[in-house]
């Protein structure tokens, strides 16, 4: 039996199915403890996120689902709630065809390479926004988005020449199927490289540490949202103001 997804990677807001193959019917559907905190149906396998990200939690931003048989055979998949900036990381990840880790964020330093395989360090050069609404959601409640424009810096990274053989692939990735898929299920938007774009080769930069490094630069636009359970204020009255005795 084997269980699978109908997206293993999306944002807050955005569900996905769970669907086993082989073993016996009827199926059972349930969510791992210790996870991102979403919800699952027993019976569809209609996986819902949590609203918002808890972004202390041991587990990170992942959800393990495990499906159970009528044999009680089981089986689990892992499904990747993130931000938008992980979604990207992932896009990357899934057109390299890399494994878990080998796209990541950083703030400081980059990882040096222990083998021989391929890095992709993701930074966030400048982040800006550039619209923000609230307004009133149909459980009349105030939601509020905020519409960013950042761009990102990416670094392919190796010990070996294959950073260099295979840094093309990242333009490849940006434009497959899946990265337009995800963009459109997810509410984020990669930009087209602007002419003159090129890649900027960093290997001298940290000598024998890194030997082969290149660089660069992609914008990305996403949207973040977020619902106060508080009743919607359409206007705002006067501040009552109380003097001193």
């Amino acid at each position: 039996m084997t269980l699978n997804l109908t997206n293993r990677a999306i944002s807050p807001g955005v569900t996905t199915y769970a669907y086993a193959a082989g073993g016996s019917t009827p199926y059972v559907y349930t969510v791992l403890p210790g996870g991102a905190g979403g919800s699952i149906g027993s019976a569809t396998g209609l996986y819902t996120p949590p609203s918002i990200i808890d972004y202390n939690s041991p587990a990170g931003f992942y959800e393990t689902i495990k499906v159970t048989d009528a044999l009680s055979s089981t089986a689990t998949v892992q499904v990747l709630v993130g931000t938008p900036l992980l979604l990207f990381c992932d896009v990357l990840q899934t057109g390299l065809g890399l494994s878990s880790g080998r796209v990541y964020l950083w703030d400081q330093k980059l990882m040096q390479p222990k083998d021989s395989s391929l890095y992709i360090a993701v930074s966030v050069l400048s982040c800006k926004p550039f619209a923000n609404t609230n307004r009133l959601n149909s459980s009349g409640n105030s939601e509020q988005s905020v519409n960013m424009y950042a761009t990102l810096q990416l670094d392919v990274i190796s010990r070996g020449p294959v950073a260099r053989e295979r840094k093309e692939e990242i333009i490849l990735a940006l434009n497959s199927n899946y990265a337009q898929a995800q963009q459109e299920r997810n509410s984020f938007y990669i930009g087209k490289l602007p002419p003159g774009a090129s890649f900027r080769n960093l290997s001298q930069e940290d000598g024998a540490a890194i030997p082969y490094r290149f660089s660069i630069d992609v914008a990305i636009q996403y949207v973040v949202k977020k619902t106060v359970v508080v009743p919607y204020f359409d206007s705002f009255s006067d501040p009552t103001v109380i003097s001193n005795p």
